[in-house]
């Protein structure tokens, strides 16, 4: 009887903890929600100039040439469908939360995907170096890439900011090299028996992975 009723505590402590765990998770993958949600406004505002760029580079007064749009925002708007499918997946299985809910295979999606951001990153000087130059070769290009507008989110409803096009452009950057970190996070609040522990596991390992290879072709000097 007296073994019973001295398991009893430790049982009950076991639940709590496995408890608050969960809601840890939940808290994490919230604030990943948030993040995502930031950093889809930042590469939206860089596509926003891209349609009438390419509009006027076919005229017979072009700002820039086709050419210099395409290397200026090169895997731009992969890496916003990449990250917009992500986070449209992840947010309704937040919002449908429960304790053996699943998202690894989301992460697995997206980690997969960061070959694109090698791409990016092996370009992200050469299409500094082009802005620059369009930029003191057309006043007006130069007044686009100094004020550049980030649409506000739930987070900051009443804040409305400008990025130059050099800050914008050095997102994708920050964002690859901390990948990894959210994952260990989440791993962090996924109990051993939970079922997404293998997915997150595999997904941090490709992960880790890509930022290996990103990580020696990453611009790190200069950075704005």
């Amino acid at each position: 009887m007296d073994s019973m009723e001295s398991a009893a505590p430790t049982y009950f402590s076991v639940e709590l903890d496995q408890e608050k765990v969960l809601e840890m998770r939940k808290w994490v993958l919230s604030g990943i929600l948030s993040s995502e949600e930031t950093y889809l406004s930042h590469l939206e505002a860089l596509l926003i100039p891209m349609k009438p760029l390419r509009a006027a580079a076919t005229t017979s007064q072009p700002m820039l040439t086709v050419q210099q749009i395409e290397t200026i925002f090169f895997k731009v708007p992969e890496l916003y469908e990449i990250h917009k499918d992500f986070y449209d997946a992840l947010l309704p299985r937040v919002q449908d939360w429960s304790q053996n809910q699943c998202v690894g295979d989301l992460f697995q999606k997206l980690a997969s995907q960061l070959g694109v951001y090698r791409a990016f990153v092996d370009n992200y000087k050469v299409a500094g170096e082009t802005a620059d130059k369009c930029c003191q070769a057309n006043a007006q290009f130069a007044q686009i890439c100094e004020s550049m507008k980030v649409k506000s989110t739930k987070d900051c409803k009443d804040q409305s900011a400008k990025y130059s096009l050099e800050t914008l452009l050095y997102k994708p950057i920050d964002r690859v090299t901390r990948s990894t970190l959210v994952l260990h996070d989440l791993l962090k609040h996924t109990p051993s028996s939970h079922p997404d522990l293998p997915l997150l596991q595999d997904a941090l390992r490709i992960s880790q992975n890509s930022c290996r290879a990103l990580t020696k072709r990453s611009p790190h000097d200069g950075n704005p």
